[in-house]
């Protein structure tokens, strides 16, 4: 939307069940409706949608072409090939990374798939115009590892017309820590862990979860096994983006457990932005990509990873100080108004952009 406000003729290739809308500008053109992820029985599949948006692709005539998803990179060489357009990457993790931590994959396929991953991003560094990464984490892996010839950091900073507009005035919260997103597996089993330490300290806290959750099933499971059903919402139904905001304020404290491992350590949780956009304080891992924003302790509490303990101890400390609470989410709320937010962080794509096509 920020390319199409500036001007540019501005189009969205996706999986949607239609064909063609348009959206703040945008034109959003189908490429096959979304169908659930599979390395066998939707092989195929993948396979028409990528030879549909090639030539949907093709026929737009684009001077440039910004692909978000690395299993599009081969289409983006092809592009490149073919058109002579510019070509951008967009790369938002650790790819061969999140690879590594897929442990429901069998093991020879999960290496050999992290070595086609690591093949494809050489490529990409190499051939394309330009790659952007979502944090100088990911930057200097593609810098150091794949000798990147342009490398952008555009970090995923919130919307300020779409989280400001909530007020930082009292409003109902009857829940008291809130994460929301796509909910894996691993982060339920730390909160789980904490809600226990809690209640073991004498503490009843209410937990709001909500967004994608792949293991929806085995977390109510779970929860009934560990007594905890009365403690957790986990809502795995999707909102509009532009409705997030106002649950997430339903909540005092915002909750990122990550654990430690390699992808987390080169990745900046978005929804740290949004909770201080929306004035909550934060609890999470103490990994380096979020210290630089958050480490200096004013408006986040950062804790050792997995630290059941020092995550209950942070929990507590907020929940029992309605005013540290309010200093805290005002802090972070002052640092996404003056600077993590979306409106400066856009000026830098669109600078690229304007070097790419000339403007």
């Amino acid at each position: 939307m920020s390319l199409a406000r500036a001007g540019y003729d501005t189009h969205l290739l996706v999986q949607l069940s239609d064909d063609f809308r348009e959206v703040e500008g945008v034109r959003i053109h189908t490429v096959g409706a979304m169908a659930r992820a599979s390395l066998g029985l939707h092989l195929g599949r993948r396979l028409s949608r990528m030879v549909r948006a090639a030539a949907r692709a093709q026929a737009l005539g684009a001077a440039v072409y910004h692909l978000h998803d690395p299993e599009l990179i081969p289409l983006g060489l092809y592009l490149k090939a073919t058109t002579g357009a510019r070509v951008i990457f967009d790369c938002h993790e650790n790819n061969t990374a999140y690879l590594r931590q897929k442990r429901h994959l069998p093991g020879p396929l999960r290496a050999g798939l992290t070595l086609a991953m690591a093949g494809m991003e050489r490529l990409a560094a190499r051939c394309f115009d330009a790659i952007i990464t979502a944090d100088v984490g990911v930057a200097g892996l593609y810098q150091s590892r794949f000798g990147a010839r342009r490398v952008i950091t555009v970090h995923n900073f919130p919307q300020l017309d779409l989280f400001l507009a909530q007020p930082l005035d009292p409003v109902a919260q009857p829940y008291d820590l809130v994460y929301h997103g796509t909910i894996p597996r691993y982060h339920l089993e730390i909160a789980f862990a904490v809600a226990e330490e809690l209640r073991n300290r004498g503490v009843r806290a209410r937990w709001l979860f909500f967004g994608k959750c792949p293991e929806a099933a085995w977390a109510q499971s779970e929860l009934a096994r560990r007594g905890l059903e009365d403690d957790f919402i986990i809502d795995p139904n999707l909102l509009p983006h532009e409705q997030v905001a106002a649950r997430v304020r339903q909540a005092k404290v915002g909750f990122i457990p990550l654990p430690d491992l390699p992808k987390f350590q080169h990745n900046i949780p978005t929804k740290l932005f949004e909770f201080m956009a929306l004035g909550l304080p934060t609890v999470l891992s103490d990994l380096p990509p979020s210290r630089p924003f958050v480490g200096d302790g004013a408006c986040a509490i950062m804790v050792p990873p997995d630290d059941v303990a020092a995550y209950a101890d942070a929990i507590i400390h907020l929940l029992d100080n309605p005013e540290l609470r309010r200093r805290m989410g005002a802090e972070g709320r002052r640092r996404v108004e003056q600077q993590f937010n979306w409106q400066r962080e856009s000026q830098i794509l669109l600078d690229l952009y304007a070097e790419l096509t000339h403007r």
